[in-house]
Order: C-alpha cells, then sequence, then structure tokens
C-alpha cells in the first residue's frame, strides 16, 4: 500500500503542476461533453441526439464568445482567456431541453445574459454573481414571465446514462482543485435535506433523487467557483451547505397569489452567490484592486512583483492569498490569465508583493511579468486561513516550514511581526526554509530580522528534503524542541506539503487529536 499510494499520486501531482482550477474545470467539462455525445449516438433512449447536441454547444459558445469580448471592448478591459468557454459549456449542460422550438433560443439568450452580467452584475469589478447562474436564472425569470421561446433551464446534465461519467469526471476535478472538503459538505447536506423530505412527504427513492438532480454537478463544476463562492474555510462550508439545503429542499415561497419561489438549483445557487457576496462586503474585500506592477529577479528564476494599488488597496491578512490576473487580448484560450500568489508585503505595506519560480521555459501569464509586457494586474480574490493565531506571538509557539518559494506567506508573517511592534520578542517562533540550490535563496533580510527579534531560523540546502521531509528525527533537529500545543505551517509544491505534514503528525502526537494544529499551504508551480 505504502508503494502503490505515491504511484496513485503521481499523475495527479503532475496534472496540478500543468493546470489551474479553472483550466482543470475546462478539462471536465470538454470531457463531459465527449461522453454526452456518445451516449446520444449509441443510446436510442437518451432522448437527444448528436445533431441537437451539436447545436446548443456551438450556439452557447459562440454567443458566450462573442458577447464576452463586446462587453469587454465597451469597458476597455480584456476577458479572461477561458472564462467565457467554461461559462458556455456549463450553460450547455443547464439551459437546453425539453421543446425543439425553445432549446436554441433559450441557449442563445441564456449565454448572452450570462456573458453581459460578468459587466453588469459587478461591484467594484468584481463579480456579484457566478455567470453561468445569471444566464439561467435570467431563463428562469424570463420563462416565468411568460416570454414565448424561452423555456426553464432544464438541467439534462442530470441523465442516468451520464451519471458515471459524471461520477467519474466529478472526482477528477475536485481532486485536481483540491474542493473534496466543499463537496462533500454540499452533498452531505443534499442527502440529510433530501431524507427529511422523504420522511415528511415521500414519494420517490433516493436513487431517484441521486438521477434526477444535478447534485453531483453542481458538487464539482459550479459549487468550487472562486470569484463567487467565499474565500474562507468557515464561510465555504456554510455556503456549500445552504446552497445543498436550499436546492433540494422542495420549498416554495408565495410571492403573490399567481407568483411563487421555487429554490430550483438556479435560485439556490443564486442564493450561495449573494451569501458570498455578503461576505467579502463586510471582510473587505468584495473590491477588484487594479494594480500597476514592476518585476524584478531577486534569486535564480525567482522573481518578486510588485504592485501600487490604483485607488484602495487590498485588504488582507499575512499568509494569505489572492488570485492575480493579467488579461491580455491576444491570449488563447489554454494560456489563463489568473494565478494565485501569496502575499510576500505585509498588510498595509506599500507596494503589494508576490513572488514565484519559473521553470525553464515560463509560463506565457508569467513570461508576461517577467518580460516586462504585463503592466496592469488586478488582485481578483483575497482569502485563505493560513494565518498565525490571533494570539501569537504572546501566548504560544509556531513553527513555520517551508520549501523554496513556499517561503513568501512566512516573510508576509515575519514582516507584520516585525512592523506591527518593534523590539517585540519572538522567541516562540521558528522558521525553517529548506533550499534545492543555494541560488534559489531569497529574502534573507527578513528571515534575518526575525534572528534578531530571538527567533530560531534554520536555512538548509538539502535537494533530497525540497520534495518533502520524511524523516521524523530529521524533522525534530531542523525544528527543534515543541511546546504543548505549537502550531505548524508547512507551505511548498503538494509533494513537500503532503510528506512533511505527516511527518509532523508522527513526530507530534497530539496533532492527531488536534489537527487543526497543522495548517497547509500548496503551491501548484503552474
Amino acid at each position: 500500500m505504502t508503494t502503490l499510494l505515491p504511484q496513485l499520486r503521481s499523475p495527479i501531482d503532475a496534472a496540478r503542476r500543468h493546470l489551474t482550477p479553472y483550466r482543470a474545470v475546462l478539462c471536465g467539462l470538454l470531457v463531459l461533453a465527449v461522453a454526452a455525445f456518445v451516449v446520444s449516438a449509441t443510446d436510442p433512449d437518451f432522448g437527444y441526439g448528436p445533431d441537437d447536441l451539436a447545436v446548443w454547444l456551438v450556439v452557447a459558445v459562440g454567443v458566450s464568445a462573442v458577447v464576452s469580448y463586446a462587453c469587454a471592448a465597451v469597458v476597455r478591459v480584456p476577458p479572461n482567456s477561458d472564462s467565457w468557454l467554461i461559462t458556455g459549456l456549463i450553460l450547455f449542460f443547464v439551459l437546453p431541453g425539453g421543446s425543439e422550438d425553445t432549446a436554441v433560443a433559450t441557449v442563445a439568450v441564456g449565454a448572452a445574459i450570462a456573458a453581459a452580467s460578468k459587466y453588469v452584475l459587478a461591484w467594484r469589478r468584481r463579480l456579484i454573481v457566478n455567470p453561468a447562474v445569471a444566464g439561467a436564472i435570467g431563463c428562469y425569470a424570463l420563462a416565468y414571465a411568460g416570454v414565448e421561446g424561452i423555456s426553464f433551464p432544464f438541467w439534462w446534465v442530470a441523465a442516468e446514462p451520464l451519471l458515471v461519467p459524471m461520477i467519474v469526471v466529478g472526482a477528477v476535478v475536485v481532486t485536481l482543485i483540491r474542493e473534496w472538503r466543499l463537496a462533500l459538505v454540499f452533498i452531505g447536506a443534499s442527502l440529510v435535506t433530501i431524507g427529511v423530505v422523504e420522511f415528511v412527504r415521500g414519494g420517490q427513492d433516493l436513487s431517484t433523487w441521486v438521477v434526477s438532480s444535478p447534485m453531483l454537478f453542481v458538487a464539482a463544476i459550479m459549487l468550487p467557483e472562486p470569484l463567487t463562492s467565499p474565500a474562507t474555510e468557515i464561510h465555504r462550508l456554510v455556503y456549500a451547505a445552504l446552497v445543498g439545503v436550499l436546492m433540494h429542499c422542495q420549498y416554495t415561497i408565495a410571492i403573490t397569489d399567481s407568483y411563487t419561489l421555487a429554490f430550483v438549483p438556479e435560485v439556490a445557487l443564486l442564493v450561495g452567490c449573494l451569501y458570498a457576496f455578503a461576505v467579502r462586503l463586510v471582510s473587505g474585500t468584495a473590491r477588484r484592486v487594479p494594480l500597476d506592477v514592476v518585476t524584478i529577479p531577486v534569486a535564480d528564476r525567482t522573481y518578486a512583483v510588485r504592485g501600487e494599488s490604483v485607488g484602495v488597496p487590498a485588504t488582507f491578512r499575512a499568509g494569505q492569498w489572492s488570485s492575480v490576473s493579467v488579461p491580455r487580448w491576444s491570449a488563447p484560450v489554454w494560456s489563463g490569465s489568473r494565478r494565485v500568489f501569496s502575499f510576500v508585503s505585509a498588510p498595509r505595506q506599500k507596494p503589494v508583493e508576490f513572488g514565484f519560480t519559473v521553470a525553464a521555459t515560463p509560463s506565457a501569464y508569467k513570461a508576461a511579468l517577467v518580460e516586462g509586457t504585463a503592466r496592469r494586474a488586478y488582485v481578483d480574490e483575497v482569502g485563505g486561513d493560513f494565518v498565525l493565531p490571533r494570539a501569537f506571538p504572546s501566548k504560544g509557539a509556531v513553527v513555520l516550514i517551508a520549501s523554496g518559494i513556499g517561503i513568501t506567506p512566512f516573510v508576509s508573517m515575519v514582516r507584520e511581526l516585525v512592523r506591527s511592534e518593534p523590539g517585540r520578542d519572538l522567541s516562540g517562533l521558528t522558521v525553517v526554509h529548506v533550499l534545492r540550490d543555494r541560488g534559489r535563496a531569497v529574502y534573507a533580510d527578513e528571515l534575518e530580522s526575525a534572528r534578531t527579534a530571538n527567533a530560531r531560523v534554520v536555512t538548509v540546502v538539502a535537494p533530497e528534503l525540497a520534495d518533502g521531509i520524511d524523516d521524523s528525527a530529521r524533522l525534530a533537529d531542523l525544528a527543534g524542541p515543541s511546546d504543548t500545543g505549537t502550531h505548524y505551517y508547512v507551505s511548498g509544491t503538494p509533494a513537500f506539503v503532503e510528506r512533511t505534514s505527516a511527518a509532523i503528525r508522527r513526530l507530534d502526537g497530539s496533532t492527531r487529536t488536534q489537527p487543526w494544529r497543522v495548517h497547509t499551504d500548496s503551491f501548484s508551480g503552474y
């Protein structure tokens, strides 16, 4: 078993190194579309032929692309290079169905509404509602109002012949984007709600619910959308449970004698988006922050991006990450224009700073930053729970362990600790930085400032440890003695994080019963 698991993880780790979350979802949708065409061609009872699916697909993707670029030209901001394609593919599975007379018009109208919503339903240039949800809600409202030629979203992806492909695709996508907790909470809340409804009303068995509900599609494809879902763990779990309950509660609200509101999937997702937006408003992260950026080398194939905020600066806590976009008109779909970086700068420090490394051949996104062709970037989202305990450093001990560029969130933490109270005693802090080679050493001044404040700082050049510290004895030597209740933070590649956090649990057995004391942050490296 110990030799089998690394073999099973290997292709997943390789895929994560080359796939952004958006690319993973895009690939999942493409595979699911191929499965749908295969089923339509081989199953005479499926209800839709390949010609129907082809027309819907072309209309959904084509209208989404045309309207996205037209709206982007009006506001003079390039569109995200894969967003319009993902939106079109989602609506291909959600909108058409039922009457052949209304399917094409419904898809066209829904895709147009979805694309326009990115520029209309926005707060300070930040999305309020998932565009695919906006398109589905628009068609729902028009059909409810009796507009001729428009039908309700049919969610035909929830079909029995597509159940197995949906399970496989959904499991792979959720694994790649690391959203199992979100998906499982949503599915759990859905199943509990279904059980309650069946207990009260009866009439259907569980298998009918699972087959006829787009539960799995929503869990894997729509629910994790990063820009319209909460960015911190507790709120994400509340969001998942909220959508799961509403989507399956079979409850309607009487608005007037003639109109009622039913919590169909698109309405449940809309409520979830509004909850996420409310959370962002309260936390001060609801706006999209433009940055005038400059990129400078700081070590071998390692760069710092420094950005001056245009207007109100980004709000974040030390250790949190940001989704940073560099939209380009000429970017092809596959190149992507958004990446996730940890903040290197301390909160309220100017300029905002991020750090990253590049491979021998950098991606188009990173190349644009390194070469200086990208002068404007956008902080689209701020989130994460990889932050120090609020009582530290006055109480408790913390061990920070990083590999390579994984040191960046720790630099932000150190800068905040040193800046907020000069002369503060940091004797409860240990920083371990593992380097593959000496040429990758970065942020020596910040580490020295922590050492001056009595922190224990260890920098080790050890290629054999750069992909994970498996040896508990070696880990104990690097991390030093630990106190009761020590919090451990591990940052680096997925392999480094997984192996090192496992070694921490072996070294400090109390973390097995108190898993919240081991914090992890993986850098995919795409």
